[in-house]
């Protein structure tokens, strides 16, 4: 019977080092993604309209989050260990609500867009009721929004939860940590210099009354 290679090779000590490094990573992802959720919630509310730089700011976030994670689900596929692969279910599983916040946030920036053209540059076929088109707007952008943020929250709490998965427990670390060895003791403690005896004191003669 032959034995795999690379599971002779791999000690204790890595395979925790392995499993931290995959629980990190799946950590940081989420708090990117909990940071865009922070950026589309300071977006200004109704009846405001959220300017167009920031709203296209956010779907580019959101293509780079999404381009990463792609790149992890990739680059995992390539290696052998069971954490690369439990990392790689994680990823793929978040590219479904990524995939949903990037509809939602498309939405949002083509709305925008529109009432942007409609309202400021005299477009010709611009609505004869301006308050009531822009209730409607402030309908869909408070939607798109709200859409965008309970997806990103779900993608950011299956990598939370997939990442403490991960995380080896204190006592798998404990159990793989080297064992520690007492210090080689100096010669000085190892050989201590025999006492020495202290010096004779001549008894004390008892002088006569």
């Amino acid at each position: 019977m032959t034995t795999n290679p690379i599971r002779r090779t791999e000690t204790p000590r890595a395979l925790i080092m392995t499993s931290i490094t995959q629980a990190l990573a799946l950590y940081d992802m989420a708090g990117q993604i909990e940071r865009l959720r922070f950026q589309l919630r300071a977006l200004p509310a109704a009846p405001a309209i959220p300017h167009l730089d920031s709203v296209t700011a956010q779907v580019h976030t959101l293509a780079g989050i999404l381009t990463a994670v792609s790149d992890q689900v990739n680059h995992r596929l390539t290696l052998s260990s069971a954490d690369a692969k439990k990392a790689v279910v994680a990823y793929s599983a978040v590219l479904v609500p990524l995939g949903e916040a990037m509809t939602e946030l498309g939405r949002l920036q083509a709305e925008v867009t529109f009432f942007n053209f409609t309202t400021h540059l005299g477009y010709h076929n611009s609505p004869s009721d301006p308050e009531r088109q822009h209730r409607y707007v402030n309908d869909i952008i408070t939607g798109c929004c709200d859409a965008a943020d309970e997806a990103l929250e779900a993608a950011a709490a299956e990598l939370q939860a997939s990442a403490v998965e991960l995380a080896p427990s204190p006592a798998r670390v404990q159990a793989a940590a080297p064992a520690r060895t007492p210090r080689a003791a100096n010669s000085a403690q190892a050989n201590p210099a025999p006492a020495t005896p202290p010096p004779a004191v001549a008894p004390r003669t008892v002088k006569g009354r």
